[in-house]
């Protein structure tokens, strides 16, 4: 399967808005999660299934339902059912070859995100799709697999800090969304070190760092595929007209564009470095051919004359003067010494070599 494209046979002839899941089932059952609390309490409690959980929604506080594993569509029914979404909107939580964007439902707001992670082993980046549904003092998360990337905001909630238990549905989306903008600053900050390391393996001449450019050049160009509509999603949600999202909460997400716009930036700067050290290396290699080639000219050059002396008293004519002269082998060695001095005098004035 193509890296950058996921397969959509599953897809193909499928009625617009058909719950059909896109990627790779990556555990066995869901988990399912719901977080509800207000500026006083909090409670938590892990569900075997979407029905009960979505049961024990508390309209009077803020909840946060959260959901690991896409495969089973049957939660994802149940919440067009419940909420009256559309189902042209959840298809796009299900297709985890969706890129970062934002919709606008009459009673909802989904928001489909990228959170990237590096295997320092193989040096390699994979994606994870989270999706949001944000709804009146309600925020449901969707992720492919169990992770830690909002475990902090978890620990906020218990441990009641900062002004997350005070604030409505909505702060809790933007801190959400500015744990999944760290973590892929934090990405770029790892395969931008192994980036910046290449400059002096170019530079020491080693061994298969052409293999390794190649290798950063893909990893690059997958994160910025990655990275890069999040701007576009980021842009929509603050122009976003809902009542969902508060005039007061448009700061910090404003504050999320700017990250995201600074991701961006580096992704980009890394991304030319990786094309500059490809193009220093093959400037490496055609130098170091070249230099090659000199000296073999050099060396040709300059055997020329001296096979061509002795190509003359190598003939096998009777009469050569020189052959009966009492110095001649000595005078032709001084001459072809004489000759090969000169022209590596001449070279080297000339700056040849």
């Amino acid at each position: 399967m193509a890296r950058f494209l996921k397969s959509r046979l599953k897809t193909k002839g499928a009625a617009p808005g058909s719950f059909i899941f896109l990627g790779k089932q990556k555990i066995d059952t869901p988990r399912i999660k719901l977080f509800s609390y207000n500026a006083e309490t909090h409670s938590e409690k892990e569900y075997k299934n979407i029905h009960d959980a979505l049961a024990k929604i508390n309209p009077n506080q803020i909840n946060w339902l959260n959901i690991d594993g896409l495969h089973d569509i049957k939660p994802i029914q149940e919440i067009e059912s419940k909420f009256n979404i559309s189902n042209l909107a959840l298809e796009n939580v299900l297709n985890t070859d969706m890129r970062s964007k934002l919709i606008e439902d009459k009673n909802s707001i989904i928001v489909v995100s990228k959170a990237a992670h590096f295997n320092k082993e193989i040096n390699k980046i994979s994606v994870e799709q989270i999706s949001f549904i944000l709804c009146p003092n309600l925020l449901i998360s969707l992720q492919e697999k169990p992770s830690d990337y909002f475990e902090s905001v978890r620990n906020r909630i218990r441990e009641n800090m900062g002004k997350i238990k005070k604030l409505p549905a909505d702060y809790l989306l933007y801190s959400l969304l500015d744990c999944i903008i760290d973590n892929n600053f934090l990405i770029i900050e790892q395969v931008g070190d192994k980036i910046e390391q290449i400059d002096k393996k170019i530079i020491a001449h080693e061994k298969d760092v052409n293999a390794e450019i190649y290798l950063y050049k893909t990893e690059i160009a997958y994160l910025r595929k990655t990275i890069r509509p999040l701007k576009e999603m980021m842009t929509r949600l603050l122009r976003a007209d809902s009542n969902l999202i508060k005039k007061e909460s448009i700061v910090y997400f404003q504050e999320l564009n700017d990250l995201i716009e600074q991701s961006i930036d580096a992704v980009d700067t890394y991304q030319n470095m990786v094309n500059d050290q490809l193009n220093h290396y093959n400037t490496n290699i055609s130098n170091q051919a070249n230099a090659i080639m000199k000296f073999l000219t050099i060396f040709a050059s300059i055997f020329i004359p001296l096979t061509f002396i002795a190509g003359i008293y190598g003939t096998n004519f009777d009469y050569i003067p020189e052959l009966h002269f009492k110095y001649g082998y000595f005078a032709m060695w001084g001459i072809m010494i004489s000759v090969a001095g000169v022209m590596l005098y001449n070279f080297k004035r000339n700056k040849w070599f």
